[in-house]
């Protein structure tokens, strides 16, 4: 059966022009702010990891990360702070998986299939994570633990380059940042194309760091 355009895994300049006309409209309706905001942000920032260089992958990867956390990150009213990074992610991929109606998600880490193995087998992250059986994942089609997996590691890698923990422009972690730059460019763009198709009027969690009002 031919996917449907609204299913297929979409390119950012394509998410972009569909997402404006319903961008616009939300707008002047005063309709979904806080989804419009996190949407927004996540569109900048991947447009700022799309115009990096080949030699600023530390930057790039940097910029895709802000970009899938722009959707990612809730705040905790309790604590007056932001969720945790892991609390965070992890409610979010239970909630996007729950709105994927149109598989894009799975779509997306089947079309990849063979870089999101190589995620799972890289030697850097196999020291710090247990063993996944990731066939036995696929077979079953979970593709929220799929994910979920997937996102942990990139969070470690992100991890690295935030807190300094490697040089810039390193060469002992080029390998393994390719990877992790590919699969959040995919995934981030999944995301949003699941929040646009079916996500824009549900709640995300409280919008952290709103926009201050004039």
């Amino acid at each position: 059966m031919r996917t449907s355009i609204l299913s297929a895994p979409l390119d950012l300049s394509t998410l972009r022009k569909l997402w404006k006309p319903r961008r616009d409209s939300y707008a002047n309706a005063r309709l979904y702010e806080d989804n419009r905001i996190r949407i927004h942000r996540a569109f900048t920032w991947l447009e700022h990891a799309e115009s990096c260089r080949e030699s600023e992958l530390d930057d790039r990867m940097l910029a895709q990360w802000a970009g899938l956390s722009a959707l990612c990150a809730r705040w905790d009213v309790a604590r007056n702070q932001p969720m945790t990074e892991r609390a965070a992610l992890a409610a979010f991929v239970k909630q996007l998986a729950a709105t994927d109606q149109d598989g894009i998600i799975a779509a997306t880490l089947n079309r990849d299939r063979t870089l999101v193995a190589s995620m799972f087998v890289d030697r850097y992250l196999a020291r710090h994570f247990d063993a996944v059986d990731l066939k036995d994942l696929l077979a079953r089609r979970r593709w929220d633990r799929v994910l979920a997996h997937l996102l942990e590691r990139c969070a470690l890698v992100h991890a690295q380059l935030a807190q300094g923990g490697s040089t810039y422009g390193s060469r002992e972690n080029r390998t393994v940042l390719k990877r992790t730059s590919m699969i959040l460019d995919a995934v981030a763009l999944a995301a949003i194309q699941v929040v646009i198709n079916h996500g824009y009027s549900d709640d995300w969690g409280v919008l952290c760091w709103p926009p201050a009002k004039k």
